[in-house]
């Protein structure tokens, strides 16, 4: 594929590649240099990282969504 650099420095990205991808407007993404090329790769949002870092722990430690919600109700109704 051949994409052309705009006057500022825009290029388009083939729309066939943003949906394989799953991009969308305002998605970020990572440019690098690697050597006389160019790199992109998408960035994943910062929710989404910490989100699957938290997944990750969470299986590690074997905690399950109930646990979370029952922490989660004794947090906010604790005993008098």
């Amino acid at each position: 594929m051949i994409t052309r650099l705009r006057g500022k420095g825009q290029v388009t990205i083939p729309a066939s590649v943003r949906a394989s991808l799953k991009l969308s407007e305002n998605d970020l993404l990572s440019i690098a240099r690697v050597g006389e090329a160019i790199l992109l790769t998408p960035q994943p949002s910062t929710f989404e990282s910490v989100a699957r870092k938290f997944s990750a722990k969470a299986r590690k430690e074997s905690v399950t969504l109930e646990d979370l919600l029952k922490d989660l109700r004794r947090l906010r109704h604790p005993k008098a």
